[in-house]
Formats: structure tokens, sequence, C-alpha cells
């Protein structure tokens, strides 16, 4: 009996053949660029920030400091083929990851057009979202976008599309180990030949008072 199935085969990648990161790009508390994190950390300056820049201490046991990104808020639309409503009902994790994926593309010397097609995946670590509860609950005027632009998949997912990329994309959540655990799975599918290419991301944000209680009191 002959079957029909047909199955993908992959080239993979020869061990004496190195993988290399090429390409990097972040965010940091009061780094706004790599450049900039490493001048503060080169001068040894304090990066951390009184909390009461975002919010009011809710309780008598918050933590009084802590490392605030700046410009959260901050994100252009057009630029990354979103509607201004898709954009504020989007995770800002979400959107952050846009912005310095087309800076990591750039810091490596390719044009990101011509990625479109390739067979480069996404792989995002990330645990929390404080935003999904937040918007989906109490923004019910945000007309239902949440549900998607909010959920963990949309991390990687939305680079993917944005990008015009063809290969395996998700997101990926081990608690602390989460941003190490997607660099492993990027280096496992390149070497087997499934992908070509990977970016390989990190995200957290703790943007309500009560999140950032509960990491600190773990």
């Amino acid at each position: 009996m002959e079957s029909s199935k047909r199955f993908n085969t992959y080239i993979r990648v020869p061990p004496e053949e190195e993988i290399v990161i090429s390409g990097i790009s972040g965010r940091f508390p009061n780094s706004d660029n790599m450049k900039q994190l490493q001048e503060n950390l080169m001068n040894k300056m304090d990066l951390g920030s009184d909390t009461s820049r975002r919010w009011s201490n809710v309780h008598y046991d918050m933590p009084t400091r802590s490392g605030l990104i700046n410009h959260e808020q901050k994100f252009d639309a057009q630029f990354f083929n979103m509607t201004s409503s898709e954009a504020h009902a989007t995770d800002p994790m979400c959107r952050m990851l846009l912005e310095h994926t087309y800076e990591a593309i750039i810091d490596a010397g390719v044009n990101p057009k011509e990625l479109r097609g390739t067979k480069t995946g996404v792989f995002i670590g990330s645990c929390y979202s404080a935003t999904r509860n937040i918007i989906t609950y109490y923004r019910p005027e945000a007309a239902g976008y949440p549900i998607v632009g909010c959920s963990q998949y949309l991390l990687a997912n939305s680079i993917s599309n944005c990008f015009g990329l063809d290969g395996p994309s998700y997101a990926l959540d081990t608690a602390c180990s989460s941003s190490h655990y997607a660099m492993a799975e990027a280096y496992r599918m390149i070497r087997s030949g499934e992908c070509d290419a990977a970016i390989v991301g990190g995200a957290n944000m703790c943007l309500h008072p009560y999140v950032s209680f509960q990491f600190f009191q773990l």
C-alpha cells in the first residue's frame, strides 16, 4: 500500500559551521539603547529610579525603587502598518519588540525587506503581561482587539507578520529563564535546518503597582 503523505526535510547545519549573533538592540532601565546601557554600566551609573515616577505606593511594603524604561508609551504605529486603535490596544512589550527587532536587523547590516519570505524564525521569551488584564477588563471600549493585541503569542507573531517571515514563530514562558530558553530554541532550530536565521527576544514590564509588589514578594 502506497502512502501519499509527504514530509518536510531539512538540511542540517554542519557541526563545524558556527552560528553567530550578528545584530542586537534593546531598551533597559534609563538606557534607551545598547550604547547608553554600555556607557551607563562602564560609568557605574545607578539605573534604578524612584517608583513615584510611574505610580504612587499603594502598599506600605511596596518597593520604593525599581528599573524603569523610558518612553514606553511612544510608538510609530504607521511605520509598522498598524492603526491607531490597534496600537493603543497592543501590549507595550509587543510594540517595543517590533521597534527593537527593526533596529537589530539594521545593526546586523541587513535590509529588513530582504528578509521577506525567508525561513527566519522568531522566538520570544516572556512570562507575564499586566496589560492584558488591564485593557481587557477595564477598557471595554477597546473594541475586542486586546484579546489579540495583548495575547502572549502576538509577541512573536507580530514580528513575523510585520517583516514577512516564514519560519516558526512562538513565544516561550519558562518563568525567569524564558529568554534563555528562547535563545536555546533558536539555536536548535538553526542547527537542525528548520530555520536559516532567527530573531530572538525577551521582554518584561511591570506596568501595575501590584504586579511589581507580587514580584517583590517572591
